[in-house]
């Protein structure tokens, strides 16, 4: 599981940085064959409305054994359904088993809490092992990873500022839309044809993380050196259980997303244990977060069908 927050000092960088704007490159791509669907694929879409917290990471309200709302993060790059071990004790829920957490920074071994019903509009999860985490470093009540995600089609409208759930499917195209491909890990969603610098880099979708951060491969792709060399801007990005890691800060002059062109990007580097864990340390690769997707119109995530569709009208 991976989460970053950053302090004040990326988040001023990144204001000061040349603005990261999108462009289209290329014809919309041509769908995939619809993978077989479940019976409730004819259901209409629910909408509910998103919210940002002050790192650009969107929130949903979330109802936990029947009582709330509470603002939870929405998570694309998370393998479970976290909890703030402050609401676990409002709510008194019961303790579950110790167990091993997999984020940016390395792995720990925490607690959970057993929530019976966690329910997000119209849809709910039953008997949830949730983690149980400190609200400060957390950032938020708790987090949907894709434990309760992995079977819908999400589309993130950051224009109208909702999030629509339906079963996994194909997304309707249009010209001003791109869909990119990829595979699985874990759970994650990893998109497989992303270029930088007309090279081939892996991408991990992250809707939980406000900052982009590449390993030390991409890193070297672009600048020729090692993070072992002394950078000339670096940050402390905290985790969701109080690791630290210090990352190395740059602007990425252009990169080029399946058809969806990023420039002036700005982005952390740093040898992350997750790039261990997603297998992804000998190969250029990066942590797509908020930074980037907010900047889209439209974003789709469909984990069931490895894919994810980009609108940037």
């Amino acid at each position: 599981m991976d989460r970053i927050a950053t302090g004040a000092a990326l988040l001023v960088w990144a204001l000061a940085a040349s603005g990261p704007g999108l462009a289209q490159t290329g014809p919309p791509a041509t769908p995939a064959t619809p993978a077989t669907q479940p019976a409730t694929a004819a259901a209409p879409a629910e909408t509910l409305p998103l919210a940002q917290d002050p790192t650009q990471r969107l929130t949903l309200p979330v109802m936990v054994n029947g009582k709330g709302p509470y603002d939870f993060l929405v998570d694309t790059g998370s393998d479970r359904s976290v909890i703030s071990r402050e609401l676990a004790a409002t709510l008194a829920l019961p303790p579950g088993r110790r167990v091993t957490i997999h984020e940016s920074a390395g792995s720990d071994r925490v607690s959970t809490v057993i929530i019976d019903h966690l329910t997000v509009g119209a849809r709910t999860i039953d008997h949830v092992e949730a983690p149980s985490l400190g609200a400060d470093n957390l950032g938020a009540a708790g987090m949907l990873g894709v434990d309760a995600l992995r079977d819908l089609h999400l589309v993130m409208d950051f224009k109208a500022m909702t999030l629509s759930s339906s079963p996994s499917r194909a997304e309707p195209l249009d010209e001003h839309t791109i869909v990119v491909r990829g595979k699985s890990r874990f759970g994650q969603l990893i998109l497989a044809n992303a270029k930088i610098r007309g090279k081939p880099v892996l991408v991990v979708l992250d809707s939980g993380s406000q900052v982009s951060v590449g390993n030390p491969a991409l890193l070297k792709l672009l600048t020729g050196h090692d993070v072992s060399a002394k950078p000339d801007k670096t940050t402390v990005l905290v985790t969701v259980t109080g690791r630290r890691a210090e990352v190395e800060l740059d602007v990425i002059a252009e990169a080029q997303i399946g058809g969806v062109l990023v420039r002036n990007m700005p982005l952390a580097f740093a040898p992350l244990p997750i790039f261990d864990r997603f297998h992804l340390t000998n190969q250029p690769a990066l942590l797509l977060g908020m930074d980037v997707l907010s900047l889209c119109r439209k974003v789709t995530v469909d984990l069931r069908r490895h894919e994810a569709t980009f609108t940037i009208d």
